[in-house]
């Protein structure tokens, strides 16, 4: 789990998903492959479709927690409470994509010892 967060390799652990830290002029430019263990990180053409659904699933299940946290338990109007959620969905969108690719690639690519092992060798 704690690979997912940080968004590194799901191979080896070691090395970053993404090129650059999140900014705006390229929210997903992500590495080839992991420099340490060689994965690939896109296997296929479009094998980050599925991250899209993680994305909506994540995004509604966080969007009703916010809202109904804010008008059942601090007694904000509807109103208000699409004005907050709209700011903090604008605030981790960037962190939401890579997010979820992040959990994509964690599903289908397993963690292997013996590719840290092999990394540590060279």
């Amino acid at each position: 789990i704690s690979s997912i967060f940080k968004m590194t390799c799901p191979r080896c652990r070691q090395s970053k998903l993404f090129e650059t830290p999140m900014q705006f002029s390229k929210p997903l430019a992500m590495n080839k492959q992991c420099p340490v263990c060689g994965q690939k990180f896109e296997p296929e053409p479009g094998f980050y479709f599925g991250a899209m659904f993680i994305s909506y699933i994540f995004l509604a299940f966080f969007s009703l927690g916010l809202t109904g946290l804010l008008v059942f338990y601090f007694h904000q109007s509807v109103d208000f409470a699409f004005l907050i959620l709209l700011l903090t969905l604008a605030v981790m969108f960037i962190w939401n994509l890579r997010f979820s690719r992040s959990i994509w690639i964690h599903l289908v690519v397993k963690f292997d010892p013996k590719a840290v092992a092999q990394s540590h060798k060279h």
